[in-house]
């Protein structure tokens, strides 16, 4: 399906699954901003911060539209898809769906260090009002599940993993084009696994950004959220981030 705007929100959306939408970006007279918690708080709790973040603003509960998150540890499918029914009451308590349609992009990863003990908000975006801004953007995390088949199931060899990241970083191009942006609007990647991506980094992962390699990436020691998937990467494009301490 091609993008849907969320006129409520000030951006569009590719849809995706039930739990999340495959990306967002900001329609025209609006940009979207990142915010990330110094202190992650559980999610449930977080989405109070988020509700008073954007009444601050005087923007409407529509305006959020990307959610981060941290779990315990990835889940089996079914838990998985428990965790998204309930995930998913919040955005319908605030009335974000539209047509029964999930907007919000998300990414859901499980830190391989020091672990949260239950599922954090981690950080969120949102649109504002923006005159003449850039576009940006957000695409949801997406790790090498291709339907119900995972890419190179189980080989954490050097090929195996190189096959996980191609696969995701075409995702990621496929969802880029899908929001009507270019690697020239990236301003972060961000990848998510327990293996050192440095041997596929460069030809694999740098490569398809071509300038916008200049701002490199972030390594996230995590495990993408279903049991089974190894590599994970999300990318937006965003010139506003801040940071709430409290």
């Amino acid at each position: 399906m091609g993008l849907v705007e969320h006129p409520a929100g000030g951006y569009a959306f590719l849809p995706g699954s039930a739990p999340y939408s495959s990306g967002v970006v900001a329609l025209a007279g609006f940009e979207l901003v990142r915010a990330t918690l110094q202190r992650p708080l559980p999610y449930r709790e977080g989405f109070t911060v988020i509700d008073r973040h954007l009444a601050a603003l005087g923007r409407p509960a529509q305006a959020l539209c990307a959610i981060e998150l941290r779990s315990p540890r990835p889940w089996s499918m079914d838990g998985f898809d428990a965790f998204n029914a309930g995930y998913r009451t919040l955005l319908e308590a605030r009335a974000i769906l539209l047509d029964g349609v999930n907007p919000i992009a998300r990414t859901n990863v499980a830190p391989a260090f020091a672990p949260p003990g239950e599922p954090v908000l981690y950080a969120f975006s949102y649109s504002v009002p923006a005159d003449a801004a850039p576009r940006t953007f957000v695409n949801a995390g997406s790790g090498e599940l291709d339907g119900a088949r995972i890419i190179a199931e189980g080989d954490t060899s050097a090929a195996g993993r190189r096959a996980k990241a191609r696969y995701v970083m075409a995702v990621m191009a496929q969802r880029l084009a899908g929001l009507g942006c270019q690697a020239d609007d990236i301003t972060a990647l961000q990848l998510y696994c327990a293996h050192t991506p440095l041997d596929y980094l460069a030809d694999t992962v740098l490569a398809p950004l071509g300038a916008a390699a200049v701002h490199a990436f972030h390594w996230c020691y995590s495990l993408p959220p279903v049991i089974g998937l190894e590599f994970e990467a999300d990318m937006r494009g965003i010139r506003h981030e801040l940071r709430l301490m409290a």
